[in-house]
């Protein structure tokens, strides 16, 4: 099967038992894809400059209050297209914007997964996704 660009970013396939469920920390805005961390207090927060981890990405939008469940494991439509095979990272973006996973490695991130096609990655959360490269 062969996913041509997709007019949004969305969920191609994933596994329900391999996701966490937290509630979107207070002011932080989360679109469809979007690489997430919890924090210490429990709260999702997306992974933009200040942090680097990722525990997984966002299966909807959300705002601060909003329960949200991050997938660990499953297939994400881009609409940025991608090099099959190449790694994806986590995007070093502005404080408080968040980002699907990108081929584009941004600084020492670890990868959080890797394209299957142009337009389609399989987001695979592990040890080094979730601790963060520096």
């Amino acid at each position: 099967m062969t996913v041509d660009a997709a007019e949004a970013v969305g969920w191609d396939m994933y596994d329900p038992r391999m996701t966490l469920k937290a509630t979107v920390k207070t002011g932080e805005t989360v679109g469809i894809g979007d690489c997430c961390y919890i924090d210490g207090n429990g709260f999702i927060n997306v992974s933009d400059t200040s942090i680097d981890k990722c525990h997984g990405c966002a299966l909807m939008a959300a705002t601060g209050g909003d329960e949200l469940v991050l997938i660990t494991h499953g297939r994400l439509k881009m609409v940025t297209e991608q090099t099959p095979g190449a790694l994806v990272y986590a995007q070093d973006t502005a404080d408080g914007t968040g980002s699907p996973p990108d081929d584009t490695q941004a600084a020492s991130y670890n990868p959080v997964g890797f394209a299957i096609e142009a337009y389609l990655i399989f987001v695979h959360i592990d040890n080094l996704s979730a601790v963060g490269g520096h």
